[in-house]
């Protein structure tokens, strides 16, 4: 088990710290130093394996006070973390006396899992300012060209992203001109808080989008600035040129031409291929799950009504992979707020899902003892809840069947 931010969570790693804070200062100030300085207290990853998931010097800080070696003082502090530590598979006083702990996997898995049925893992408060999001334009009707859409599409679910983390936005397009168009408010009523405007003053303090072609429509345009590059359409590996939006919308249907508009970086080229559905790799799952769960709770195994089960079942190397995997959602949201590139989120979606095709392609549910059968269940459906928030966040539909 590593806690280095590659197989574990940030957000994981950080409860975890803040827990063994807590326990040493109170262990620390049973021995006699009272006046222990919290910022003292550093709990770090070690930077090789063998050391354990965390350490600290803290004995090498205060064994001065007590007169007393780092190494006796680490002892001292380790025989009383022992008995209020259930977390901890083990202890160890190491080189000139680093204090290091190792974490139990079964108590991090089953704690994991809570935090999924529990809504934990999708609490989060940036705290940010507010913030505005600005598309600029020609005129409205070109956002019917694909390279616009791909642009506006970007834009839209960065805002839905913002608002998640606790961030409040406003979505505007600024267009130098405007004229009312039915296809065009039919178009945006599929899009949620959507403003039009044709004050440049909106600019002012905001992200601005806009496609290569429209970088220099205004002036004085801050730095904030992204630039959308297009988009490239295939048909079975050839290209298909002069298609607009409204086409493929019509061809391909509104949820899986915006999903698909997004799942590349804004500064490279978007590809949207008609004989691949992408859209279709992570929503099946989440209808697969189901029937799953649902045909062996017919058959009277309710997992919604078991809780004590044995996760040192799940033992699988996916299986583990998985459960780090859907603690990394919290970061997903917010590495792509703060790159302001909604395809970070994307491309969580999609690792995540490649970690359920790898064990749903390698399991024969019926063949697994009941022992294995419930943790698998468990650890699924956490995967569902997870997946549904973020087929919710880009308003996606979470289907029982397809």
């Amino acid at each position: 088990m590593r806690y280095d931010g590659k197989e574990c969570s940030l957000y994981e790693v950080v409860k975890i710290k803040e827990k063994l804070k807590t326990i040493l200062i109170e262990a620390i100030k049973e021995i006699g130093i009272m006046s222990i300085n919290e910022k003292d207290v550093s709990i770090e990853v070690p930077k090789k394996k063998e050391y354990g998931d965390f350490t600290t010097n803290i004995a090498m800080k205060l064994a001065g006070k007590l007169s007393s070696t780092p190494k006796e003082l680490g002892e001292e502090i380790k025989d009383r973390l022992s008995l209020k530590c259930d977390f901890l598979d083990e202890i160890k006083i190491m080189g000139s006396g680093f204090i290091n702990f190792y974490i139990k996997e079964d108590r991090f898995i089953r704690d994991s899992l809570k935090t999924i049925e529990s809504g934990d893992f999708k609490n989060i408060n940036l705290k940010a300012k507010n913030t505005k999001l600005v598309m600029i334009l020609e005129n409205i009707q070109e956002i019917f060209t694909l390279e616009n859409f791909r642009t506006f599409i970007n834009m839209y679910y960065l805002g839905n992203l913002y608002s998640f983390a606790g961030i409040n936005i406003r979505r505007k397009l600024l267009v130098k001109d405007y004229e009312v168009n039915l296809n065009i408010n039919y178009l945006l009523s599929n899009f949620k808080g959507i403003e039009i405007t044709q004050d440049k003053n909106e600019l002012k303090d905001s992200i601005i989008f806009c496609h290569t072609l429209n970088q220099d429509l205004f002036k004085d345009i801050s730095k904030n600035l992204l630039i959308v590059e297009g988009v490239k359409v295939l048909k079975n590996g050839f290209e298909v040129n002069d298609i607009t939006s409204d086409e493929l919308l019509e061809a391909l249907g509104l949820d899986r031409v915006k999903y698909t508009l997004c799942n590349k970086a804004m500064s490279s080229e978007g590809i949207i291929e008609f004989t691949k559905d992408e859209l279709r790799y992570i929503m099946y799952p989440y209808s697969r799950i189901g029937s799953i769960i649902n045909i062996f709770k017919n058959e009277g195994l309710d997992i919604d009504n078991i809780h004590g089960f044995k996760v040192d079942y799940l033992n699988n190397q996916l299986e583990k992979e998985m459960v780090k995997k859907i603690l990394e959602f919290k970061e997903a949201v917010i590495n792509a707020v703060f790159q302001n590139q909604p395809y970070k989120f994307i491309k969580y979606a999609n690792e995540l899902c490649k970690l359920f095709y790898k064990i749903n392609d390698t399991v024969l549910y019926r063949r697994l003892s009941r022992e294995k059968l419930i943790p698998l269940l468990k650890l699924l459906s956490c995967f569902r809840i997870v997946l549904k928030e973020i087929l919710t966040i880009l308003e996606l539909p979470a289907l029982e069947k397809m």
